[in-house]
């Protein structure tokens, strides 16, 4: 999961370099590449029994495959009606709708250790955008909400599912859905070939790497945890701008960073020695 985090938080860079896409224009593009990347690892993996692995994901990949499809267009639509700053403060508040939908519908009860790890790694996400919130749109702000909204809906719809509900082959689908109805958007289609390239690396390593490590994480860790962990990704993000644009997080940024990556790590280490406590 903190390898699908570090994936996601690629996401800034590559869409800096993409002036003269619409939001709605990289949802198709990277989707399409995201999902010819998915196909292949599936591919590889199952050989011919992907489409029966297809078909067995039923109505419920189908209908996790929608909202995970969703948060596509919210993360692409916020930022561009928002600051980033605004939009990655916003969908940081993933922790706390993760572990409120599992306690409601999958019973998982979260240490009070991590209730308290999601209150710091929310503070300090908070330090980190503090001089953005002031910036931002309603609409814009909404949009960003409705990321980690959807992705809880699609994280609950998966774990309540049958075992044969393949998370990978959600995340395939989730990405031929967001193809099919960024299409008409954007008909025909035309990109420059410098844009392609772009795009294409965009699908490939933030969309398609991370999608397919997450779904391997997803019954590995409580809802908690994932949450946590994934907030890894807009500490991460700024960084990546750091190196590659020269843009240097300020001082409230760093330390709203540490206090995350503190917060993660304390509450892993945590986790790690209750189970192996009982196991023994």
């Amino acid at each position: 999961m903190t390898a699908a985090a570090a994936c996601f938080s690629t996401g800034g860079v590559f869409v800096r370099h993409l002036p003269a896409l619409e939001a709605q224009q990289i949802v198709f593009w990277r989707s399409l590449f995201a999902g010819a990347f998915i196909l292949g690892v599936l591919g590889l993996w199952h050989g011919r029994t992907l489409p029966a692995r297809v078909r067995a994901a039923g109505w419920p990949g189908f209908t996790s495959a929608c909202f995970l499809a969703a948060t596509f267009f919210f993360f692409l639509f916020s930022i561009s009606r928002t600051s980033v700053a605004n939009a990655s403060a916003l969908m940081s508040t993933g922790p706390l709708f993760l572990a409120v939908a599992a306690w409601a519908f999958l019973g998982e009860r979260p240490r009070g250790g991590t209730w308290l790890a999601i209150a710091a790694a929310l503070a300090g996400t908070g330090l980190m955008f503090s001089e953005g919130l002031g910036t931002g749109q309603m609409l814009g702000n909404l949009l960003a909400l409705g990321v980690p909204a959807a992705f809880t809906v699609n994280y609950v719809v998966l774990r309540r599912a049958p075992a044969a509900t393949d998370p990978t082959v959600a995340a395939l689908l989730a990405a031929l859905i967001a193809v099919l109805a960024a299409a008409p958007l954007i008909w025909p289609p035309a990109i420059s070939a410098r844009d392609l390239a772009v795009v294409a690396a965009l699908g490939i390593v933030q969309i398609g790497c991370g999608l397919v490590l997450m779904t391997r994480a997803y019954h590995r860790l409580s809802a908690s945890e994932l949450g946590l962990v994934s907030l890894a990704e807009p500490v991460l993000a700024p960084l990546w701008v750091w190196l590659a644009i020269g843009e240097r997080p300020g001082p409230a940024a760093l330390a709203g960073g540490a206090l995350v990556l503190a917060a993660v790590f304390l509450n892993q280490l945590l986790a790690f020695r209750a189970g192996a406590r009982s196991s023994r």
